[in-house]
């Protein structure tokens, strides 16, 4: 009797592939827009490096320390900022907080101009 309940605790916690494919879908389904907004990013900065390049090695190199300074300072601020206040925003929202997520998004804009 208890090895049958074993294996109905067993079952009832088994996953199965098609489990780990339908949440692989659903996850993919979340993060496509994300990843394809990054790659364009990057492939923006990318594009404006070919460019220079032909003009000359030392427009080259001065392009990709530009671009790299640029990465490094700039972007990785904005993102840390953007991710606080998807943070912030997510909570006033799911709180019904409205004027308090209306203050955290006008002083996000205002603070990352």
């Amino acid at each position: 009797m208890a090895k049958l309940e074993e294996r109905e605790d067993e079952k009832k916690w088994a996953t199965s592939w098609g489990g780990y494919i339908e949440e692989l879908k659903k996850g993919s389904r979340i993060a496509a827009p994300m990843v394809a907004v990054t790659v364009l990013q990057y492939l923006v900065q990318v594009v404006s490096v070919i460019m220079v390049g032909h003009l000359g090695q030392l427009s080259l190199s001065s392009v990709a320390i530009a671009t790299s300074l640029t990465n490094i300072t700039g972007f990785s601020l904005l993102s840390g900022m953007a991710g606080g206040l998807e943070t912030l925003c997510g909570q006033a929202y799911g709180s019904q907080q409205y004027k308090k997520l209306g203050i955290y998004t006008y002083s996000a804009i205002i603070s990352l101009i």
